[in-house]
């Protein structure tokens, strides 16, 4: 008899909250999605800034591009006077024999 008192005080009411755990949560994601909807639904019925806001981000996007081309090219200098500093380092001085 001690196991089901133990299975009905502890393990039923864990399984009960998990249960609403998933309950809640689906009511969760089916609110934020009716919400989500209504949200664009009134930006694109008064025209809001939804393209601009798209274009916007384009633009970002397409200078970001150009910035990596930038960051890649100053690497390759960078490299390049590392390794001359690093050969002129090594080279002995005229005085030093």
């Amino acid at each position: 008899m001690p196991d089901f008192v133990w299975i009905q005080n502890v393990v039923f009411p864990i399984i009960g909250m998990g249960m609403a755990g998933f309950l809640l949560f689906g009511v969760y994601r089916t609110v934020n999605k009716v919400l989500d909807r209504r949200h664009e639904d009134r930006l694109h019925a008064a025209g809001g800034p939804v393209p601009e806001v798209v274009r916007h981000l384009e633009q970002r996007v397409t200078d970001l591009e150009g910035q990596v081309e930038r960051v890649q090219e100053l690497e390759e200098r960078l490299d390049f006077a590392e390794r001359m500093l690093a050969q002129h380092r090594q080279q002995p001085l005229l005085g030093d024999h």
